[in-house]
């Protein structure tokens, strides 16, 4: 369970003390194993592991050492009784919270996150406890330039990945066919496995806008909705393309050109201080005014990060300024019953001016020959 914690780390750390202080927390209780990466660097893996975030240390409760944390350390299987993680950690949270000295005190936990039975062990050690969802949310909305780094070479691990896809795609095929492709493709651009995720369709199955890949086989003109949410490294990457076996019809090729026309909309409010509901207006009334208003059942994009889909949510109801340093996704879709659907997704980092686009695979319709 060794974890390098590097400059970014411990600036995180900061930030989050600064961040607990000002909202009168006396420390921290950090269980989201993505929020333990963000702030330690440990890859998540079966037995959980916690920070509990002090003023002037960090404690980590953990099955071995994180990095150069103190460490209260559990045993997470024996050889008599095989898996034995909740008991033992109770047990380890228990003598961390009373290394910290926190009774009466008041303690931030992800009440979201942390089970019922963790959070029983540890409320007669604290005078009371908040949710800390916000405080990460407004930590993780702007991403720092090596999480910026790191989800542009995702990206541009899910474009050569569409290649694959393009290269890959034959009459005869099968949906899971081209899973397989899209997974070898993303693993070998990264040197490593990867956390694959996706959409994936043909034909008129693709009016699910939530298609995942089956049996069906790839006949000639169909079309193919790819949506492909990998993570590398603990950040996403997600980019939409849809490919066509063979001559498009006159229908695909319209269907795909209001697509391509919402997704310029979009872009061009991708600004500071630009509201994501006023973002999702534009990519919508594109849609709206070729009338397809109705079968476009879903957001017009979305933040995203250490999780796929994160705040900002580009819908009517989300009113958040869009601010410098966010990364996010627009992707207007058209779904039509028993014809099938089309997606276009493309990934943004919000710059100073504008934004500066992520993905470079084209996102005209592609045409497999």
């Amino acid at each position: 369970m060794a974890a390098t914690v590097t400059h970014d780390h411990q600036r995180r750390l900061e930030t989050l003390r600064e961040k607990l202080d000002a909202e009168g927390f006396s420390g921290a209780l950090v269980s989201r194993p993505e929020h333990v990466f963000y702030l330690s660097g440990l890859v998540p893996g079966l037995s959980p592991a916690f920070l509990l975030v002090l003023a002037q240390r960090t404690i980590a409760i953990a099955p071995s050492a994180i990095g150069d944390f103190e460490t209260v350390p559990y045993t997470d299987y024996d050889i008599h009784n095989g898996w034995s993680i909740v008991a033992n950690t109770c047990a380890a949270l228990r003598q961390a919270f009373g290394q910290a000295g926190l009774k009466h005190q008041k303690v931030g936990v992800e009440t979201g996150h942390l089970p019922a039975a963790l959070l029983a062990a540890i409320a007669p050690e604290i005078g009371g406890s908040a949710d800390l969802a916000d405080v990460f949310w407004h930590m993780r909305r702007i991403k720092d330039e090596t999480e910026t780094a790191q989800i542009a070479a995702n990206v541009r691990g899910n474009d050569r990945m569409f290649e694959a896809l393009r290269d890959a795609a034959r009459p005869g095929k099968s949906e899971l066919d081209l899973w397989s492709v899209a997974y070898q493709a993303l693993c070998e651009n990264a040197g490593e496995p990867v956390a694959l995720e996706a959409d994936l369709g043909a034909g008129a199955r693709t009016s699910n806008p939530d298609v995942k890949p089956g049996h069906h086989q790839l006949h000639t003109g169909d079309s193919i909705l790819a949506d492909v949410y990998s993570a590398t490294h603990g950040y996403y990457a997600d980019t939409t393309r849809n490919f066509v076996l063979g001559q498009p019809t006159p229908r695909q090729r319209e269907i795909h050109a209001i697509l391509e026309d919402a997704l310029a909309a979009g872009e061009s409010l991708l600004t500071p201080g630009t509201r994501a509901c006023d973002v999702d207006a534009a990519v919508r009334r594109v849609v709206e005014r070729a009338g397809f208003g109705p079968n476009f059942p879903h957001h017009a994009g979305h933040s995203y990060g250490l999780f796929q889909q994160e705040r900002p949510f580009l819908i009517p109801a989300d009113t958040l300024p869009l601010e410098p340093g966010m990364i996010l996704t627009l992707e207007p879709g058209i779904y039509i019953e028993n014809w099938g659907g089309m997606r276009l997704e493309g990934n943004y980092v919000i710059t100073d001016s504008g934004a500066r686009r992520l993905d470079q695979f084209p996102t005209g319709l592609i045409v497999c020959r």
